[in-house]
């Protein structure tokens, strides 16, 4: 990974991340692979612009971003459009143009735009920093609809009730997405991606059970439980067993309960509006 000014570098060879889950995305990504092609370009077709991810935090916006990187075989730069804003008149602005040259200078590359809804204007945003965030707001979506075919974008949300009705207007993207708390069987395979990761064997383990303990648990609670228990048996100077994962399962208080208002209203927002990744 390499960093310059608002933008990281994470080179094809470090997009190794495997999404579990997210079956129609994965299935949209293969269909619109197919519009960067010489046939497509015969029939008139435009390459994909790009997507927006949005959805409960935790449950794989971020790595769905590395995860196209790495089906596609591209490179990824990570813009966080929070670290856009100076305190010096017209410095924000161009820090936001500088990003979209060095994209460009970079095609074929994947640009991620994280937690967008940080940088560009929401009504209260703009009417306190005297409308840069506004004028941050035009210029992406300027950009968006005429940038070239080799910057595919990758834009991730946590607050969709923060982004401005422009970003969200039918068009601006291909497609928005909707990341919802995942299901038994993607939990199941949650499980097994991280045990995996650090050298564990799911299948001596009691899945059947960690499954159903973390109904309702987003993908990076199950991640952090994983890491407690192995901690847990580290210091026990033991094996891993599902006595461990599930006490730390049940020790998590997970964001659709503590914050079950706003997941409600979320999912009750996403129902007919967006398309969803699985």
């Amino acid at each position: 990974m390499q960093r310059a000014a608002a933008l990281e570098y994470f080179p094809v060879e470090d997009n190794r991340h495997e999404l579990a889950g997210f079956a129609a995305l994965k299935r949209w990504l293969e269909r619109a692979r197919t519009g960067f092609g010489a046939e497509a370009k015969a029939l008139g077709l435009q390459p994909p612009r790009g997507i927006l991810l949005v959805g409960v935090q935790g449950c794989g916006k971020s790595l769905a971003a590395r995860a196209i990187a790495r089906l596609w075989k591209l490179p990824l730069l990570r813009l966080d459009t929070g670290s856009l804003y100076s305190k010096w008149v017209g410095e924000t602005e161009k820090n936001l143009r500088d990003s979209f040259r060095q994209a460009e200078a970079m095609a074929p590359v994947v640009l991620w735009l994280d937690e967008i809804e940080k940088g560009l204007a929401t009504s209260a945003s703009a009417e306190g920093d005297g409308g840069v965030s506004r004028r941050l707001l035009g210029a992406f979506l300027t950009w968006l609809a005429e940038k070239p075919p080799g910057v595919f974008v990758v834009a991730t949300a946590n607050d969709v009730f923060a982004l401005p009705p422009e970003l969200v207007r039918k068009g601006r993207f291909d497609e928005i997405f909707f990341v919802d708390l995942p299901s038994a069987d993607e939990r199941r395979a949650i499980f097994e991606v991280h045990l995996r990761l650090r050298r564990q064997e799911p299948k001596e383990l009691d899945l059947d059970e960690m499954v159903g303990e973390s109904e309702g648990m987003s993908g990076a609670e199950i991640e952090q439980a994983v890491i407690a228990s192995l901690y847990r048996s580290l210091h026990e100077k033991r094996p891993l067993v599902t006595t461990t994962v599930l006490e730390e399962l049940r020790a998590t208080v997970p964001l659709s309960i503590s914050r079950r208002e706003d997941v409600a209203r979320l999912r009750e927002l996403a129902r007919d509006r967006f398309v969803r990744v699985s």
